[in-house]
C-alpha cells in the first residue's frame, strides 16, 4: 500500500522530514525554470509562490505576490483554464507599467489540492520559437540582398522598417542620418502612426549610441530618445548605430508600447542597420556613377563637336597609317569627303615636299610631333598651301600606336605677314620720299633762283639765255614732281565705315595664340557687353593692334608672362564716348633713352627691326582722330589706343 503524503513536497522527501519547510520548496523548486513561473492553487483562485524571473516581470515582491488572487495580475482571466494542461493567451498586469501579452502553460503537482505550476511566457517569445516565426526570419535575411539593388534609397528603407514592424508587431520604426550642415540627426524614414520620437536629435546622442543599446523604463534617460520614450510611456527603445562604429552617421531606432524587449531584438536591428548602410553606400555609388557617366557623355559629346567644328582639319590614322576618319574641317582643308579617303593610305592623300612621312612614321613607334610648322600640303586640285601640323601618337587596344594628324591652315596668317610687311615697306618709302622730297625742294629751289637771276644779267639777246630757260623749267618741272612725292608720303584719309573692335580684336588674339604658345605667353582678353563701334578702316585697324599683339609677344619671348588687352568705354575731355583698348606685357619695358622717340621712324628696340611698325601705328591711329600712349617700366610696358565710339550708337 502506498504511502500518502499530505504534499507533493513531502512526497519528494519522504515521511522522513516532516518538519521541512514546503514554501521554501516551493521557491526551490519554482526557481529551478529560467522563464517567470507560479506555483498556484486552482480551488482557490490564488498564487502559492513566485519565481525570481516572475518578480522581475512583473516589479512585484514575493509578499505581494503571495496569497494574491489571480485576477489581481490577470485579465480576463477564467480559472478552469488553470485546471488543463493547454497553452491559454492572457493579459499578465505588472506593477506601474503597459499590460503584457503572455502564453501560459500549466502543469498539474497535486492532484488533490489542484496545486498547478503555471509557467508564464511573453507572447512575442512564444511567436518567436514557432517555426511560422523562424521561418519569417530567414525570408527576411533572403530579400535583404535584393533591396539593396532597389530603385532608390526611399524605397529600399520602406522595405527594411516594415521589417521589424512585421517581426516584433511596432509601429515605432525609424532611421535618423547625420546631417551634413548642422550638428543634429534628421528622422529620414518612419513607421510611426503617431511620432513617437522627435524629428531631429542632436549629434551628441549619437556618440552616447555609437553601440546598440537597448532602454527600458527605470534605465538611466541619457539621450533625446530615450527620454522620447520614456514621455511617451513606451515599454522599451532600442538602437543600432549606421556605419562604421568609429565613423556612424545615422541610428536605426525601433520602440514598444507594451511588451518587453525581443530576445533576438538588438541582433536582427544590427543586421537590419548593417543593411542601411550598405544601402546608402550602394546609393551613393550609384550617383557617382551616374555622376560619372553624365559627365563621359558631356565629354563625350563636346569632343564630337570639337571634332566637327574646329576650324582645324584632324585625321585619325591606324598604326599602319591607313586613314579611319576625317572631321569636316579636314574636308574643306584637302578637298576630299570622309568616304572617298576612309580605307586609304595616308601618303597618297598627305602630299607634301617636306618630312611629313617621316614624323607619321616615327608617330607609329610612338613618338608624337606636336610642332611641325610651315609646312606645305596639296589640295586634291593640285594647289598648295601652306599649314602646321600636329601629329600625335595614341595607344591602341593591341598595344600598336595609332596616329592622329591636326591640320591649321596658316595660308592667311601668311597674306596677312605679307600684307604687313608690305606695308611697312610702303611706309617705309612714303617715310623715305617725304624726307628726299624735302631735302632735294631746298637746292632745286636755289638752283632755279640762281638761273633767273643770270637770266635777268644776261639779257634775252644772250646766247646761254636758252641754257639758263632750260635749267629754270627743269627746275620747276623737278619741284612738281617733288612736291607729288610728299603729297603721297603725307598721312592717308582712312576708309570709313562702322568697326566691331572687339570682333577684330578676338580674331588677332586667337591668330597669334599659336605663337604666343610656343614662347609660353597666356593672353587675356577683358571686354565689356554692349562695346559701342568705331568708325574707320578695319584693315588699318588691325595693322594697329597686330603690331602691338606683335610687339607684347616678343618682348616676353625669352621668359614668357601675360599679355593682356583690356577694352573699356570711357569719356574724353569734350564728354564725348571713346573706347579704350589697353595692350600691357610684363616683359623687361623700353629703355629711357629711345622711350620719348618710340614713336618716331626707324627708332626701335629690334636688333632687326625696321623701326617704322610704331611710327605708322600712331599715323593711322591719328588718322582715325585717335590718340596712342606708352607707359613703360622696368616690368612691363602699356600701350592705350582711344579711339572715338560711333555715334550712332551713343
Amino acid at each position: 500500500m502506498k504511502d500518502k503524503f499530505s504534499s507533493p513536497f513531502q512526497a519528494l522527501w519522504g515521511k522522513s522530514t516532516p518538519k521541512i519547510d514546503t514554501g521554501h520548496l516551493a521557491q526551490m523548486f519554482l526557481d529551478l525554470f529560467p522563464e517567470p513561473a507560479l506555483l498556484v492553487d486552482a480551488n482557490q483562485g490564488k498564487i502559492l509562490h513566485a519565481n525570481s524571473p516572475f518578480l522581475v516581470l512583473t516589479a512585484f515582491s514575493l509578499a505581494e505576490v503571495i496569497s494574491t488572487p489571480l485576477a489581481d495580475l490577470f485579465e480576463l482571466i477564467d480559472p478552469a483554464i488553470f485546471s488543463d494542461n493547454d497553452e491559454h493567451q492572457i493579459v499578465l498586469k505588472p506593477r506601474n507599467r503597459p499590460a503584457l501579452p503572455v502564453v501560459i502553460r500549466n502543469n498539474q503537482v497535486e492532484p488533490v489540492n489542484q496545486w498547478v505550476v503555471v509557467r508564464v511566457t511573453l507572447l512575442a517569445k512564444h511567436q518567436q520559437s514557432s517555426p511560422q516565426w523562424q521561418e519569417m526570419i530567414l525570408n527576411m535575411i533572403k530579400s535583404l540582398p535584393g533591396m539593396i539593388r532597389a530603385q532608390n534609397i526611399d524605397s529600399t528603407l520602406d522595405k527594411i522598417t516594415e521589417i521589424p514592424r512585421s517581426l516584433f508587431e511596432t509601429n515605432l520604426v525609424c532611421v535618423y542620418k547625420a546631417r551634413s550642415d548642422l550638428p543634429e540627426l534628421r528622422k529620414v524614414k518612419t513607421q510611426e502612426k503617431i511620432a513617437f520620437f522627435p524629428e531631429t536629435v542632436p549629434a551628441s546622442d549619437l556618440i552616447r549610441l555609437s553601440s546598440s543599446i537597448e532602454w527600458i523604463p527605470g534605465k538611466r534617460v541619457n539621450t533625446e530618445l530615450h527620454r522620447a520614450g520614456r514621455i511617451g510611456g513606451l515599454s522599451y527603445v532600442a538602437s543600432v548605430p549606421l556605419g562604421e562604429s568609429q565613423s556612424a552617421d545615422g541610428l536605426l531606432v525601433v520602440g514598444g508600447i507594451d511588451s518587453q524587449p525581443p530576445d533576438m531584438l538588438l541582433a536582427i536591428l544590427e543586421l537590419l542597420g548593417t543593411f542601411i548602410s550598405l544601402s546608402y553606400e550602394h546609393a551613393i555609388r550609384e550617383e557617382n556613377l551616374a555622376l560619372e557617366k553624365n559627365e563621359s557623355g558631356r565629354v563625350i559629346t563636346a569632343r564630337e563637336m570639337m571634332y566637327e567644328y574646329i576650324e582645324e582639319g584632324v585625321l585619325v590614322l591606324d598604326s599602319d597609317l591607313t586613314i579611319t576618319a576625317i572631321n569636316p574641317a579636314a574636308e574643306l582643308l584637302l578637298g576630299y569627303t570622309d568616304q572617298e579617303i576612309s580605307g586609304q593610305s595616308a601618303e597618297n592623300i598627305l602630299i607634301s615636299p617636306d618630312r611629313l612621312l617621316a614624323v607619321l612614321a616615327s608617330a607609329t613607334e610612338g613618338v608624337s610631333t606636336p610642332n611641325l610648322e610651315s609646312i606645305t600640303l596639296h589640295h586634291r586640285d593640285g594647289q598648295t598651301f601652306s599649314a602646321d601640323v600636329k601629329v600625335l601618337s595614341y595607344p591602341n587596344e593591341d598595344k600598336s600606336s595609332g596616329v592622329v594628324v591636326i591640320i591649321k591652315d596658316i595660308s592667311e596668317h601668311e597674306q596677312i605677314r605679307t600684307q604687313t610687311r608690305q606695308l611697312e615697306q610702303r611706309a617705309l618709302l612714303g617715310e623715305f620720299m617725304g624726307v628726299f622730297a624735302h631735302e632735294v625742294l631746298n637746292p632745286i629751289n636755289s638752283i632755279s633762283m640762281g638761273a633767273q637771276v643770270l637770266a635777268r644779267r644776261f639779257g634775252p639777246d644772250d646766247p646761254n639765255s636758252e641754257v639758263l630757260t632750260r635749267i629754270e623749267n627743269d627746275c620747276q618741272r623737278l619741284h612738281h614732281q617733288m612736291e607729288a612725292l610728299k603729297s603721297y608720303a603725307k598721312p592717308y584719309e582712312p576708309f570709313q565705315e562702322p568697326v566691331d573692335l572687339g570682333g577684330l580684336l578676338v580674331r588677332i588674339i586667337e591668330r597669334w595664340r599659336p605663337r604666343m604658345s610656343r614662347v609660353n605667353v597666356s593672353p587675356i582678353y577683358q571686354v565689356p557687353e554692349k562695346l559701342p563701334k568705331v568708325i574707320g578702316d578695319w584693315r588699318a585697324l588691325e595693322q594697329v593692334f597686330t603690331n602691338l599683339v606683335s610687339n607684347a609677344t616678343d618682348a616676353m619671348s625669352q621668359n614668357g608672362g601675360i599679355l593682356s588687352v583690356k577694352v573699356d568705354v570711357s569719356s574724353d575731355t569734350a564728354n564725348r564716348r571713346q573706347v579704350e583698348i589697353a595692350v600691357s606685357d610684363n616683359g623687361p619695358g623700353i629703355p629711357d633713352e629711345i622711350r620719348g622717340r618710340i614713336f618716331e621712324p626707324f627708332v626701335t628696340t629690334k636688333s632687326t627691326g625696321t623701326g617704322l611698325g610704331l611710327a605708322i601705328t600712331k599715323r593711322i591711329v591719328t588718322a582715325h582722330r585717335g590718340v596712342i600712349t606708352v607707359n613703360s617700366f622696368p616690368g612691363g610696358t602699356v600701350f592705350t589706343v582711344f579711339l572715338p565710339a560711333s555715334e550712332d550708337e551713343a
